[in-house]
């Protein structure tokens, strides 16, 4: 290419007119028969209407679309050459950890970057059996501690000190957040965290002060909320951390966030830019020197909230969509969670899977070739900037009520998850939000590899993920199957015929599916035939679909004089029939957008009766 042609560049595909927001809004209408594009708009929790499209005219303002990798405020990050992170794998450490670290070495030898280790007992945990183990100044290795952690790392220097080996080349970080456990910062822990910084203060690249948003999204706050309560606990931190003497510089230089990564894609790539945004917005605040805020490190870890214990194979599709939203994102280091980890120990198999999604994306999808791959993006660049326009007015709020601490005392910071965890778990009962393999498309020949009755009163079982309502309800149906040695049967009676109720039986079909129950499509021309061959069924649950409310009402009666009385469900919303319905016998109704849990616990209650009338 000539200087002319570089200084001039021609545009390509001159052959085509270019096309303004009118022009695409105009076809879209024809393409969808004049509906209102407006009705498409998506509302979510964040309180952010997501258009049906975006054009070049979004992103028209917004100052950061032109900003390099490396430029304040490092919404593009602060990497120069390349999107490398760390595949970091995390292990728990009990006792001496030695079994926990030569697990660990086995991983650095077969594709991980770094350890995470989670130490249990901190005074038992063999250091000196760490360092001769583990090559500290070539890997990034951290820890996750509950108490003393200043006597940890004070232990940890010292075996460094008598095996030679410089704390300079020390990487990795100290997760310690009392924040995360207790929602507040006692002087004793202030006092912890200043001899950690002074500990770490010869090595650059060992983080000292983490904030776990994960505190946040593991119990279903919105990503909103996940970006706000993180910054305003780190805040906090550096707040009580000043006011105890501490440098502003080193508490910046020494600041980590540990962020879950969860299946909105877009948006989960859109939270790390509009964080690292506002980090640079709380920097600025300070009177710090704005390069401050590319000494941020986050490590991201994909989603516990998202786990699934039913059809738990699934879980690997799932982490690996979130890893990739970390990695596009710019996290620094990264731990994909094993698929199993939600009922049981997990194991070489389990762990070498999750490690190999990092790698996979790495070495054959080649996501670390491009730095801040959403640049660009009319959508992407314009959700960044809501989320942090949203994330901000939040953050501000919980400042002005006193900051972090007072703020969650007082109860606002959980009352507002909750509201919101509410309605995520309303969702999933209603099947408005899937979680694949759990509340639709199950697995009808999945055999469960544990005892449910033993998963379920487990200290270590997780209580407040997404799918923990309808698990339980699946379990207490393989509880039911194991006592009698067969699963609890449910027949779907289509009686006639209307596409809107095959749309019905459909959904309760696969409902009870989800439920672990053998399920059944049966169809009847007339009432009589259905009553006549279902009146020698041992079904536990008859669900009734028909287009004639004359079948309907004839039914129910009908049925109710069976001789092992199942569960009789209408797929219908009975609206102003309900009343009538109920004196006709059936005892509950079913159709997409109802809300299946109140189902499933009278299913279950009902199954229980039955089972202590059998025992009596």
């Amino acid at each position: 290419m000539t200087t002319d042609e570089q200084q001039n560049p021609q545009p390509l595909f001159t052959e085509f007119s270019p096309a303004s927001k009118a022009d695409w809004e105009q076809k879209a209408r024809k393409d969808l028969r004049d509906t209102p594009l407006e009705s498409l708009t998506w509302l979510t929790f964040e309180g952010i209407d997501i258009k049906p499209y975006y054009a070049k005219e979004d992103i028209a303002d917004l100052p950061f679309t032109s900003q390099k990798p490396g430029d304040f405020p490092f919404l593009r990050g602060d990497k120069t050459g390349s999107n490398s992170w760390l595949n970091v794998q995390q292990v728990e450490a009990r006792g001496n950890g030695k079994h926990a670290i030569d697990k660990a070495l086995d991983a650095l030898q077969r594709g991980a970057d770094g350890i995470y280790f989670v130490v249990h007992q901190q005074e038992l945990f063999d250091l000196a059996y760490l360092v001769r183990q583990i090559d500290l100044s070539k890997y990034s290795v951290s820890y996750a501690v509950k108490e003393q952690p200043d006597c940890f790392l004070q232990r940890l220097y010292a075996e460094l000190e008598r095996c030679n080996v410089s704390p300079l080349n020390l990487r990795g970080f100290l997760n310690f957040d009392p924040i995360s456990v207790q929602s507040k910062i006692d002087p004793e822990e202030s006092r912890d965290i200043i001899k950690i910084l002074d500990l770490t203060k010869d090595s650059p690249d060992f983080y000292g002060i983490t904030v776990n948003g994960t505190s946040f999204s593991s119990i279903g706050a919105s990503i909103t909320q996940e970006i706000a309560y993180t910054l305003s606990a780190a805040v906090a931190y550096a707040d009580r951390l000043t006011t105890a003497g501490q440098p502003l510089e080193s508490v910046l230089r020494n600041m980590q966030f540990v962020m879950a990564s969860g299946t909105n894609y877009f948006f989960e790539i859109a939270k790390l830019r509009a964080l690292r945004l506002l980090w640079a917005a709380v920097v600025e605040a300070y009177k710090a020197e704005p390069a401050l805020a590319a000494s941020l490190r986050i490590h991201s870890t994909t989603s516990s909230w998202y786990q699934t214990t039913l059809d738990p194979y699934v879980n690997m599709l799932r982490t690996t969509t979130e890893a990739m939203s970390a990695v596009i994102a710019g996290c620094d280091s990264l731990t994909v969670t094993p698929f199993d980890s939600t009922f049981k120990e997990s194991d070489e198999f389990s762990e070498r899977i999750a490690r190999n999604v990092s790698i996979i994306l790495k070495e054959e999808a080649y996501l670390d070739k491009a730095i801040d791959p959403a640049a660009g993006s009319y959508y992407l660049e314009s959700l960044t900037a809501a989320l942090a326009q949203r994330a901000w007015e939040l953050f501000q709020e919980v400042e002005s009520m006193g900051g972090f601490e007072k703020a969650y005392g007082e109860g606002f910071i959980l009352g507002a998850i909750t509201e919101v965890s509410r309605r995520k778990f309303r969702n999933i009962a209603t099947g408005r939000e899937v979680l694949v393999g759990t509340n639709k498309y199950p697995n009808p020949k999945e055999r469960l590899s544990f005892d449910p009755e033993e998963l379920i009163q487990s200290a270590a079982f997780d209580t407040t993920r997404a799918a923990y309502p309808t698990e339980v309800m699946r379990m207490a149906t393989e509880l039911h199957m194991r006592k009698r040695q067969r699963r609890p049967k449910a027949i779907v009676a289509v009686i006639g015929s209307s596409e809107k109720r095959q749309v019905n039986a459909s959904f309760a079909q696969e409902f009870f599916s989800c439920a672990g129950f053998e399920t059944t499509q049966e169809h009847f021309d007339t009432v009589q035939e259905a009553s006549d061959k279902l009146s020698s069924t041992a079904a536990e649950v008859v669900v009734v679909s028909s287009p004639e409310e004359a079948y309907i009402r004839e039914f129910g009666p009908r049925i109710r004089n069976h001789h092992a009385k199942p569960t009789l469900i209408l797929a219908q919303d009975p609206q102003h029939m309900k009343d009538e319905m109920l004196a006709n016998g059936y005892n509950e109704f079913i159709f997409e957008d109802c809300d299946m849990s109140t189902i499933l616990q009278l299913v279950q209650r009902r199954l229980a009766q039955d089972e202590d009338q059998k025992n009596a």
